[in-house]
């Protein structure tokens, strides 16, 4: 039986090495980051949507701005994913707001057309 006793500890010792190695894999980068710009393209995209002038105009820009800011809200492992999914999220947002914009503008045009009399578009 004592012939078994170092085997044991041997075990023991291994298992609490493995414990240590793998509590330090917590701390080196290896948990999930979330880039902090995601909340500045998080209040883009709110305040594009709080603007119903806008966010009416945008349609299916609109959801994929949603869609890809939702993306960049996820912590991910890779911190320059995480940033590439902000940059990303935030491309879109500007694009829904351009074509909201555009959109905008475009009534706007049709409507000073049709008070002077010309045809829609033209």
């Amino acid at each position: 039986m004592n012939a078994m006793l170092p085997a044991t500890i041997r075990k023991l010792i291994g298992a609490g090495c493995a414990a240590l190695v793998l509590s330090a894999c917590g701390t080196l980068g290896l948990n999930p980051v979330r880039d902090p710009g995601a909340d500045k393209v998080r209040a883009e995209l709110a305040s594009l949507e709080a603007d119903p002038e806008l966010a009416s105009r945008a349609g299916p820009a609109l959801k994929a701005a949603e869609d890809a800011v939702h993306a960049a809200d996820e912590p991910q492992r890779d911190p320059a994913l995480s940033k590439h999914l902000v940059y990303i999220a935030g491309r879109k947002v500007q694009t829904a707001r351009a074509l909201a914009e555009a959109r905008v503008a475009e009534d706007q045009v049709n409507a000073l057309r049709s008070q002077r009399g010309d045809a829609p578009g033209r």
